[in-house]
């Protein structure tokens, strides 16, 4: 499972590989909603899962989960899974550790994601787990499509009062969010508190409108960019190999090719030797990986064969 702040994907694989199904279900990000509200969307996405593949039982649940930095305790577990889950055949991890699975198969590497927030991560030749970002809507995720969305919303009302150079931005935000002046702002966004996943959609307004060639969008999409380098050559001194493989993950990355030819270009013009790409298996794929590398089942060419081949069959 890939537990994120704006839905979760689920995924049931035999132990030979074959996908029998795969779901989207409800957010199970805990600092987004609540405990209550994330373990409740969990369960809700597996009992739907098993129906759909005709199934009563399981041998392991994988979450990766966008609430979660490292492995957690075994206690964190219990706790979590009390109730809904037999936690025993639970394993837990961050979603970007999963996300690097699937690229690396647990093999040291870089994973850079930059959807609703952002996130670089890195496992070394060591095996032990480095991050940078991943604060979290309220301190800003830099090179996220919420921080890219909330420049652009300052730009925009620095736009309206003549502070700041005039941008198209100005018009799109009262579009966006349907109002028809820009005071009213204030009540769409506080009354009740719009949702950082509502914010962070306004992102793909201001890197739009970047490729029209607005100043002011162009500044704020090429600072993010910025910021996600510095995330990923933090990173690459820490796996300590200029020849690292660097995943890109989130809708920022996958979504703009500007972005992630701009990433990648600038990734190389320091370190030439990296390879840069989007990972092959999805990170609700690689929690499958992580769950059998964890209970001793071998991973091998023949079962990621299978699981790639079933995959376009669900």
């Amino acid at each position: 499972m890939d537990g994120g702040g704006t839905y979760t994907a689920a995924i049931a694989i035999t132990r030979n590989g074959k996908v029998l199904s795969r779901i989207v279900g409800e957010q199970s990000n805990y600092y987004i909603s609540n405990m209550d509200t994330a373990r409740t969307n969990l369960k809700k996405t597996v009992h739907q899962l098993m129906e759909e593949c005709q199934i009563e039982d399981y041998e392991c649940i994988s979450i990766g989960m966008s609430s979660l930095d490292y492995e957690p305790t075994r206690d964190f577990i219990d706790s979590f899974a009390n109730g809904i889950f037999p936690s025993e055949k639970v394993e837990m991890h961050s979603d970007v550790y999963m996300a690097l699975m699937g690229m690396t198969l647990g093999k040291p590497g870089v994973m850079i994601v930059s959807g609703t927030g952002s996130i670089g991560m890195a496992v070394d030749q060591m095996g032990e787990v480095h991050i940078v970002g991943g604060w979290g809507y309220l301190l800003r995720d830099e090179g996220s499509a919420y921080d890219i969305a909330m420049q652009g919303i300052d730009a925009a009302l620095k736009s309206f009062e003549g502070i700041e150079e005039p941008t198209i931005l100005e018009k799109r935000v009262l579009d966006f969010f349907g109002v028809d002046t820009h005071r009213q702002l204030i009540d769409i966004f506080y009354n009740p508190p719009v949702s950082p996943s509502k914010i962070a959609g306004f992102g793909r307004e201001v890197i739009e409108i970047a490729s029209q060639g607005d100043k002011a969008a162009i500044t704020i999409v090429d600072k993010a960019v910025k910021a996600l380098v510095n995330y990923a050559c933090r990173l690459i001194e820490k796996v300590g190999s200029e020849d690292s493989i660097i995943g890109m993950y989130g809708s920022v990355l996958q979504k703009n090719p500007y972005i992630s030819n701009s990433f990648k270009e600038q990734i190389h013009a320091m370190y030439p030797n990296t390879r840069i790409g989007f990972p092959d298996l999805k990170p609700e794929t690689g929690a499958v990986l992580y769950a059998m590398k964890k209970r001793g089942y071998p991973i091998n060419e023949e079962i990621l064969e299978n699981i790639k081949i079933t995959m376009t069959e669900v």
